[in-house]
């Protein structure tokens, strides 16, 4: 009996020195593991690349911005090819840069919208490292140097987030509610306590970030921010086939959001509206600002 319970002791410990080291191993060789476990915003949230591409087919001016003692973000203006409709403030997503989103700006620039972005801290050319209260601070920069060189038109101004850009769209929308005339979102992300749930790789970390808000930053939270929103017409699109944000957060922030609004459910990829569905796009601004 008692050669039983050695036995049994001994695989229950090599058992569990077993797992922990596989524990290790994911921990060390995982990015998104460890991101989750130490809640690193800057790998679990961003994925900046500094290559820039091609964007000839644009017709763009590139400035640059002094955030803080050394910090430099860089802003584009891309230029209708026609006579200018509106002027569009476009916060981009998670992944690459500003080169990586041409083939969404230039329906917009081809149907005569100016469109007005940056590139956060760590993306493209601009310096430093991304993280949740940093690109919030480069948005909001953003939004104003793209007031005052649209002040002299009378153009209406249209804030366009997409993905990860979604919760920022609304919190620079809800805070300048006298500057902006339309609200329109891509893929929105609903929080970063909703973005950590999605991706979480095991239920145990998917759990921990479900029943532990107050680990995730609140500056700005999508889904609690819009519906501060009241008067602006609001153009929520997502896909039922979203991989990467699911249907259910662009539904929230949409449920959560005031009148006027609507919800436009597609089947595109992830933010691939503007590039698949470009005519109806297009239209669904042109008539909302009207």
């Amino acid at each position: 009996m008692k050669k039983i319970l050695k036995i049994c002791g001994l695989t229950l410990l090599i058992l569990f020195f077993g797992l922990f080291g596989i524990g290790v191993y994911f921990y060390q060789t995982d990015p998104m593991i460890k991101a989750i476990v130490n809640n690193d915003e800057s790998k679990l949230y961003y994925f900046p690349s500094k290559k820039m591409t091609n964007m000839n087919e644009l017709d763009f001016d590139e400035s640059t911005l002094t955030v803080e003692d050394s910090l430099i973000i860089y802003s584009y203006q891309f230029r209708p090819r026609v006579e200018n409709k509106a002027n569009i403030f476009l916060i981009h997503g998670a992944g690459g840069n500003v080169s990586s989103y041409s083939n969404l700006i230039k329906p917009l620039t081809d149907n005569g919208f100016a469109v007005y972005t940056v590139d956060w801290r760590g993306y493209g050319k601009s310096t430093g490292v991304p993280n949740y209260r940093g690109v919030m601070k480069d948005t909001e920069i953003a939004f104003q140097d793209f007031i005052k060189k649209t002040a002299k038109d009378s153009l209406k101004t249209i804030v366009y987030g997409m993905s990860l850009g979604g919760p920022m769209a609304i919190k620079i929308t809800k805070d300048n509610q006298d500057q902006v005339n339309l609200l329109v979102l891509d893929g929105t992300v609903e929080s970063a306590q909703s973005l950590a749930i999605d991706y979480a790789p095991i239920d145990f970390l998917k759990e921990r970030a479900k029943s532990s808000p107050e680990k995730f930053n609140q500056d700005y939270v999508g889904v609690r921010d819009i519906a501060e929103i009241e008067n602006i017409p609001k153009l929520i699109i997502h896909s039922r086939m979203d991989t990467d944000v699911p249907y259910i957060r662009g539904k929230n922030v949409f449920d959560a959001a005031q009148e006027p609004k609507e919800f436009w459910e597609t089947e595109t990829d992830h933010i691939m509206t503007l590039k698949d569905l470009s005519d109806e796009v297009i239209e669904k601004i042109e008539q909302k600002i009207r």
